[in-house]
């Protein structure tokens, strides 16, 4: 999100973070289980690939919170949001791997440097 709002590159994103909504308050409020912790917020907050009308995004660190702008069943509890990250240079060192998919499928799993000790891509 950083580079797209702040650069005005059209690019498709790289790294996004996959979080599971753990209550809905409201029929307008959505809240995950994914928060600053999982998803650096300090060039540009995350923000949910859907659903749609979203208004503002918030992340604690433990929890993001996502506000409709019309009420709506859609995510349930227990359904995953897909978020691109905000920042993914100060969001990838607060993982242990990433999980590298394409086309739907994943393709292998890479170990973050640093995170715990260094080993070779497995693929799956």
């Amino acid at each position: 999100m950083h580079y797209r709002d702040h650069y005005h590159t059209d690019f498709p994103c790289a790294l996004t973070l996959m979080a599971t909504v753990t209550s809905r308050p409201t029929a307008t409020r959505i809240v995950l289980d994914a928060g600053k912790k999982s998803m650096s917020g300090d060039a540009r907050n995350a923000a949910p690939d859907q659903p749609a009308g979203v208004r503002n995004p918030r992340l604690s660190a433990e929890h993001a919170t996502i506000e409709l702008e019309a009420p709506s069943e859609q995510p349930r509890i227990g359904d995953r949001v897909e978020f691109i990250v905000g920042y993914s240079d100060t969001t990838v060192h607060l993982h242990e791997e990433i999980v590298g998919i394409r086309h739907g499928s994943v393709e292998c799993v890479w170990p973050i440097a640093g995170a715990r000790p260094a080993e070779i891509a497995r693929p799956i």
